[in-house]
């Protein structure tokens, strides 16, 4: 399958993803978390849980796509951080520099040698996060947390070092790929649940994000290696998510929903026709969404927006999302993809 702009429907499903999370994030940062609508429904992941998932699976298709056309590691390295670090290192410093010190309640001299300001600088590593800044957003129903979507770029890292190792060991890579996966859903099925474990404790040498985004990961690579015999179908997506929908919460119920909703995924992405293609001319959004979204929701659930109208919170941090998302592509990732 090509991966030519009119022949898949991946930006989409990427601009998509991006909104879910930042429409999912809109209960628990307008203080109304127990009405997040899919986990209210279903009680197996939030719409922000789907979007995410969407990102993994076609990160995991697309970056082992990128490491095929790589002619080296170093190569495919560039590539990757000249995706992540440009926009990253722009919204850190937008939040440190401008945010911090028009919405801290601190004096402006406490804000700016209090030690967690310089930490927040951190978040530019895409390895390790920091959620304060002095003094912001105290008030706010989610307080203090000024980019809460930043907890899963340590995650896609992860990923990104763990299939360029693999490409270094012997052996066909798509053999490797397949035990991974195979493997990391089998740490899943074992995992003791929460609250005998919570997330973030290891299990295994792996939290609960490692095996749950990982297996996402190794899916879309898996296709991705097997494309020339195997396709995503969805014949394959349905019933496995019909069976998961039926099934009391555990482990099985969560790999049978994972395994589903990654393939559907790859499913429309390669095959969904029906959707609208995005102009190339527009460009890839997504990305400046998911670094933009949090703030920009923080900023007016602190006006008290949320509290005034609750779909006009939504609409206004979709609306002021997007635009910063459209001028952080143009005026600087896109400008940072020259260097490939």
């Amino acid at each position: 399958m090509s991966l030519n702009r009119d022949d898949n429907r991946f930006d989409i499903l990427r601009l998509l993803a991006a909104w879910l999370v930042l429409f999912s994030h809109c209960f628990p940062l307008g203080g109304r978390s127990q009405d997040e609508p899919l986990f209210a429904a279903l009680g197996i992941d939030t719409l922000g849980g789907v979007g995410v998932a969407i990102f993994f699976v076609l990160s995991g298709y697309l970056v082992t796509l990128s490491l095929e056309r790589s002619p080296d590691l170093l190569d495919f390295t560039r590539r990757r951080m000249l995706r992540i670090y440009p926009g990253l290192v722009a919204i850190c410093l937008l939040s440190v520099l401008v945010l911090g010190p028009l919405m801290t309640a601190l004096p402006q001299t406490v804000y700016w040698h209090h030690y967690l300001t310089l930490h927040y600088l951190e978040n530019a590593s895409a390895w390790f996060v920091q959620y304060p800044l002095p003094g912001v957003f105290a008030h706010n129903p989610m307080p203090y947390a000024i980019n809460g979507s930043l907890w899963s770029l340590p995650y896609e890292i992860t990923c990104y070092l763990v299939l360029a190792g693999l490409s270094l060991a012997p052996g066909p890579l798509r053999m490797k790929v397949t035990l991974v996966m195979v493997g990391v859903a089998a740490v899943l099925l074992v995992r003791p649940p929460s609250p005998v474990l919570g997330p973030f404790d290891p299990y295994l040498w792996m939290d609960y994000y490692h095996s749950k985004l990982g297996l996402l990961f190794a899916l879309g690579s898996f296709f991705a290696l097997w494309r020339a015999r195997m396709r995503p179908t969805l014949w394959h997506a349905l019933p496995l998510l019909a069976t998961a929908l039926f099934l009391p919460h555990g482990t099985v119920q969560l790999l049978l929903y994972l395994m589903g909703l990654g393939t559907l995924t790859l499913w429309v992405a390669l095959y969904g026709r029906w959707l609208p293609r995005l102009s190339a001319r527009m460009g890839d959004w997504s990305y400046g969404a998911y670094l933009y979204g949090f703030p920009v929701q923080q900023v007016l659930a602190h006006f008290k927006l949320h509290e005034a109208s609750f779909p006009g919170y939504v609409l206004a941090c979709t609306l002021v999302t997007f635009g910063l998302a459209a001028v952080s592509w143009h005026l600087i990732e896109k400008q940072a993809l020259r260097w490939k």
